[in-house]
C-alpha cells in the first residue's frame, strides 16, 4: 500500500516516457472519442500508483447530469456561476452545482478551458456543427469575449490540442499540448507562443507568487523560472488533478483514492477537504475557497 503522499515509482515515470517517445495516432482518432493521450496516461498511471482505499465519498451518490465528460471548471465571466469545458461542449452551472445548458454553438471537444480576466481560452476538437475557420482535426488556441457564446481562432489552428492550460496572476499563459512535453508559454494571450522547458505532467497551475505547478507521476513539481526547471514539492500530495482560485491564492487537487487536498495559501501546507467519489475529472475552487468537483456523482458544490 502507498500513503497519499508518496509519489510512484519509477516504473510509472519510465513507462509513460516509453508512450510519450512512440505516441503516434491518426488523424481520424485524434477528432473525438476519447483517444489514448498524454494526459490520460499520465493521469491513470498517477491514480494506479497508490491503492489507498476510497472514504465515504463528500460529493455524494447521484447528481443527474447527461454529460459525458468533464475537462475543466471556470468561473463564468458574465457573472455568477460557472463554465464547464466538456467532451461535447460547454456548459454552465450555477454557484451550488446546478448543471445548466449546453451553450449555443459549442459543440467542440473543449480541452483546457481557462480563463484570463473576461477572456476565455480553450483548445481542444471540433464538433459536427463547429465553424469550419475555428480549426481541424486540432482547434489550436481558440478565445472568447462573450462568455463563450461566440469563439474566434487564435494560433496553432488545426496543429495543436492543448489538454493543459494555466493562467497566471500577469496573464502569462502556459500550455501543454497533448502530443508533446514541451512546455509552451504565451504573453498575448495564447497569440504567440515560445518554448518555456519540458516537464511530463496533466495539469497546471499557477500561485499568486508566480510559480508553476505540475501535477506529474513523480509528486507535484514546481517551477519558479518560468517553466525552464522544475522540482518536487516536498511533503505535497501526489495528484492527478490540479487548479488554481481565480486569484491565484489557493491551489486544489485530487489525489489517491479519490482524496481532496487544498492548499488555502502560499507556503501553506497541504490539508484534506473531502473525497470524490470515484475518479474526478475536473475541479476548481473559488476566492473564498469553497470547491466545485466534477466526478463519478456528477457536480458538487463543496462549502468551506
Amino acid at each position: 500500500m502507498r500513503d497519499s503522499r508518496t509519489p510512484p515509482i519509477d516504473l510509472f515515470a519510465d513507462t509513460i516516457m516509453r508512450t510519450l517517445k512512440n505516441f503516434t495516432l491518426p488523424t481520424s482518432r485524434l477528432r473525438r472519442r476519447g483517444a489514448l493521450t498524454i494526459a490520460t496516461t499520465i493521469a491513470a498511471s498517477i491514480v494506479l500508483a497508490g491503492c489507498t482505499a476510497p472514504a465515504e465519498p463528500t460529493t455524494g451518490h447521484d447528481h443527474a447530469t447527461t454529460i459525458e465528460h468533464v475537462h475543466a471548471i471556470v468561473p463564468d465571466p458574465s457573472g455568477d456561476g460557472y463554465l464547464l469545458g466538456a467532451h461535447d461542449g460547454i456548459y454552465t452551472a450555477t454557484l451550488d452545482g446546478e448543471i445548466g445548458d449546453r451553450v449555443q454553438n459549442t459543440d467542440f471537444d473543449a480541452m483546457g478551458l481557462t480563463a484570463i480576466g473576461d477572456t476565455l481560452i480553450a483548445s481542444g476538437h471540433p464538433g459536427r456543427t463547429t465553424a469550419p475557420e475555428l480549426g481541424s482535426p486540432n482547434l489550436g488556441i481558440i478565445r472568447s469575449d462573450d462568455s463563450a457564446r461566440s469563439w474566434s481562432p487564435v494560433s496553432l489552428t488545426g496543429e495543436k490540442d492543448f489538454h493543459a492550460l494555466a493562467a497566471g496572476p500577469d496573464e502569462s499563459l502556459y500550455g501543454l499540448a497533448s502530443d508533446s512535453i514541451e512546455l509552451l508559454r504565451s504573453d498575448d494571450t495564447g497569440q504567440t507562443w515560445s518554448p518555456a522547458g519540458e516537464v511530463v505532467a496533466v495539469n497546471l497551475a499557477i500561485d499568486a507568487a508566480g510559480q508553476l505547478f505540475a501535477a506529474t507521476p513523480d509528486g507535484l513539481q514546481v517551477s519558479a523560472d518560468e517553466g525552464a526547471t522544475f522540482t518536487t514539492v516536498n511533503d505535497a500530495p501526489l495528484l492527478y488533478l490540479l487548479a488554481a482560485s481565480p486569484d491565484s491564492k489557493r491551489l486544489v487537487g485530487v489525489g489517491n483514492g479519490g482524496q481532496i487536498w487544498v492548499r488555502p495559501a502560499s507556503g501553506a501546507e497541504w490539508v484534506p477537504a473531502g473525497t470524490t467519489h470515484g475518479s474526478a475529472q475536473a475541479i476548481t475552487i473559488t476566492n473564498g475557497g469553497d470547491i466545485l468537483v466534477f466526478d463519478q456523482s456528477g457536480l458538487t458544490a463543496l462549502p468551506r
